[in-house]
């Protein structure tokens, strides 16, 4: 629920104190290069970094309450800035000490499949909590009840802070096969390609997840709670995307699944920019979300299947979450220059070309190397 927040909060945000959309992007950017930070050193101490995000957490749902009730609007924006950089860190922290922590305890007890399995399922519930988080927003607005809700989200950060605390005591995981060894040349080239490829799907995903808000409202006419809907449709739409893909790669080989799916959500974000009506607003979301799916843990596993060493990946992940910061600001910054965010949206067709190219080109560019394994499934 923590990672969407600033999608369905940003125009009654803007709104408040008088934002110009360069401004808004900071809030993404604050977010997601704190969750960067977070990742990177997330793997050290697994025992202690899962309860401490969830702690990071706490203090910035809090702290940003208190930039919702700020007098001034300087120090509302500054107080908001810092409470996402916060929840930012907490995410990076907590989600990918959650991975490891997951995989490394399967290890012991069961083999790939059910590792796979139990981290698909920690998969299933973040994307459970990104589509509800925008409609507890937007009816916590109608009633005006936000602090209350956002008061909801720090306890039950605090509880699982507390929950967790006791690890602390344990002893971290043992390291398998020693220390990470340096990648060779050819692996630093397949950790570079999806270095990029990851962060490009990233920002595009967090620039139409974390815009929509603010272009549907602005373009369609709608309130801010109802167009606060449309992050849900989104969410609803890749949750349906992932599961559905999911499936198809039990009979269909991942990179004929990447390539439509890229496909569907190049036409999805498109007709999202040329669209006249509310309507086809909402078709081309459902559209993009769907094809949006299966991208990130197809990336993921094709990048795994052509490694002999998966302790290397850290920085790709840590440049991954990069990505959720740069392109939403980019957006942000063509639709100042512009005036018009239906502009700063070409940030995300750009992007997903570029994907598209990518994702051709791989075989091309790699080698066909090691078959990727399937079912790889990696909480974003």
């Amino acid at each position: 629920m923590v990672t969407v927040l600033p999608g369905p909060l940003l125009p009654a945000m803007a709104a408040r104190w008088g934002l110009r959309d360069l401004q808004s992007g900071t809030f993404f950017a604050a977010e997601f290069l704190a969750s960067t930070v977070g990742s990177i050193f997330s793997p050290h101490w697994l025992r202690r970094n899962l309860p401490l995000g969830y702690g990071s957490m706490t203090c910035g749902v809090l702290l940003l309450i208190a930039a919702e009730q700020a007098p001034q609007a300087s120090v509302g924006h500054a107080l908001a800035l810092t409470a996402f950089a916060l929840v930012g860190l907490g995410i990076g922290l907590s989600v990918t000490a959650t991975n490891l922590t997951v995989a490394q305890a399967t290890e012991s007890d069961a083999g790939a499949a059910e590792r796979a399995r139990r981290i698909s399922i920690v998969n299933l519930w973040w994307g459970l909590g990104a589509v509800a988080c925008p409609w507890l927003i937007a009816a916590a607005e109608q009633r005006e009840l936000l602090p209350w809700l956002l008061l909801a989200l720090a306890l039950g950060a605090a509880g699982m802070f507390g929950g967790l605390a006791p690890q602390w005591r344990e002893p971290e995981f043992a390291a398998a096969g020693g220390a990470p060894r340096a990648p060779l040349a050819s692996e630093a080239g397949v950790l570079a390609f999806f270095a990029v490829f990851l962060f490009l799907y990233v920002g595009v995903e967090t620039v139409v997840s974390g815009w929509i808000t603010t272009y549907a409202h602005r373009f369609s006419g709608l309130t801010v709670a109802r167009a606060s809907v449309m992050v849900s449709v989104f969410w609803l739409a890749l949750l349906a995307g992932r599961w559905l893909g999911s499936a198809a790669l039990q009979a269909i080989a991942e990179r004929l699944v990447l390539l439509p799916a890229l496909v569907l959500s190049q036409i999805g974000v498109m007709a999202m920019v040329l669209a006249h009506s509310t309507a086809v607003v909402l078709a081309a979301v459902a559209v993009a979300g769907a094809g949006f799916g299966p991208v990130f843990p197809i990336g993921v596993s094709r990048m795994l299947g052509r490694l002999r060493d998966h302790r290397n990946t850290g920085w790709v992940f840590a440049v991954t979450a990069s990505g959720g910061a740069v392109l939403p600001w980019l957006t942000g910054l063509v639709s100042t220059e512009t005036g018009s965010l239906r502009v700063g949206f070409a940030v995300a067709v750009a992007a997903v070309a570029v994907l598209l190219g990518l994702a051709a080109a791989e075989n091309g560019v790699l080698g066909r190397g090691k078959r990727p394994q399937s079912g790889v499934s990696i909480t974003e």
